[in-house]
């Protein structure tokens, strides 16, 4: 049964009062996991008994699955309890072979047990999905990054819960810079709830002190420049995020991850496919399409191949795998300074200085 995440709240408060009979199974995806996550939580406190938890759950991951497990999981009988629940994650990463035996169940699902089924971005022909829209007794609930006013209120909401009142502008800066998935929203308003102290009314210059740089200091800021060919700008953002903790090897990850995306999209772009369908799939923050699908168009494969070689040497020299060990500091320093003299259309240096304290 297809729902909208707004169908969820009134479900479940009927779950609560006994006036709706469980679902067997519940799917629940999207771009926006921190939604995911809430929702399963909403779904799990209305429906499980959790002081039998250590008898009546068991939880699932989509990357390894074990048919044979998982079925007798959801077929067992709860103990001690009126129900079991049968956690599903990371379902966007089940095989062609485990996605059937999950549709297969949804035909006759045990009447005392709740799957719960969590995953990304699901296609609209993925099996998964289609299997739980045409099922009487699940349900299949997208989760979309919030735009707009309901992204207002949602900040608003956390905020108030929190014994909280944000001023008109200091709402309107944090929809400007935390739009996206709500759970990294969650932990920026945490910092700020912190910063607050005992002070109960959030202002424009609390928000800009604490929240001003996320979006730009932010590792997919630090991409964004390097794919940009910024040199100067990756390079002033990657000494704040190297300053403030960021380690590394997870840095290498976001710009590694940025080009293969990049190459991707531009490979489905010249196919035809449609860039609404490359977003989705690609999961493309809508603020960032316009300047992504730009670069995926005018970066040629060439370049974004020399990238991932280059993020592959750095990579081996961050793991210690050269014969004279470098800082991490100065191997991401020496990354982003290749990288983005490749994408600004300057010949990389074959070398460089083993010092880079006294560029500009």
């Amino acid at each position: 049964m297809k729902l909208k995440s707004s169908d969820l709240a009134s479900r479940v408060m009927a779950l609560r009062n006994h006036s709706l009979a469980p679902p067997g199974a519940v799917l629940l995806y999207g771009q926006d996991q921190g939604l995911v996550l809430a929702a399963a939580s909403a779904l799990r406190q209305a429906t499980f008994q959790e002081e039998f938890a250590d008898f009546n759950l068991e939880t699932f991951f989509g990357g390894d699955l074990n048919a044979e497990r998982f079925l007798g999981s959801c077929q067992s009988y709860p103990f001690l309890a009126s129900r079991r629940l049968v956690l599903l994650k990371d379902a966007d990463q089940l095989s062609t072979a485990m996605n059937q035996v999950v549709v297969q169940y949804l035909k006759r699902p045990s009447p005392s047990t709740l799957l719960l089924v969590l995953a990304g971005n699901l296609e609209a022909k993925s099996v998964l999905r289609k299997g739980f829209e045409a099922s009487s007794d699940g349900w299949c609930i997208p989760f979309y990054p919030l735009e707009g006013r309901e992204l207002r209120q949602w900040l608003a909401v956390q905020l108030q819960q929190e014994g909280f009142q944000a001023d008109e502008d200091a709402l309107h800066y944090l929809c400007e810079h935390l739009a996206g998935d709500t759970r990294n929203s969650r932990q920026e308003l945490e910092k700020l709830i912190l910063f607050m102290g005992d002070q109960r009314r959030v202002r424009l210059d609390d928000v800009l002190a604490m929240v001003g740089e996320t979006t730009t200091y932010s590792g997919f800021g630090l991409a964004a420049a390097i794919t940009a060919g910024q040199l100067q700008e990756a390079l002033a953002i990657l000494d704040k995020l190297l300053e403030s903790g960021e380690e590394p090897i997870a840095l290498l990850g976001v710009i590694s991850q940025r080009l293969r995306r990049l190459g991707l999209c531009g490979e489905g772009l010249a196919q035809g496919k449609d860039p609404k369908g490359l977003a989705a799939q690609l999961q493309i923050f809508w603020k960032e399409q316009t300047l992504f699908f730009a670069q995926s168009r005018t970066i040629p494969a060439r370049r974004l191949a020399d990238g991932l070689l280059y993020c592959l040497e750095a990579d081996r020299q961050l793991k210690g795998g050269s014969e004279t060990p470098i800082p991490p500091g100065q191997v991401m320093e020496r990354l982003v300074m290749r990288l983005a003299s490749r994408f600004g259309g300057r010949r990389p240096a074959a070398s460089y200085p083993e010092s880079l304290s006294a560029r500009p």
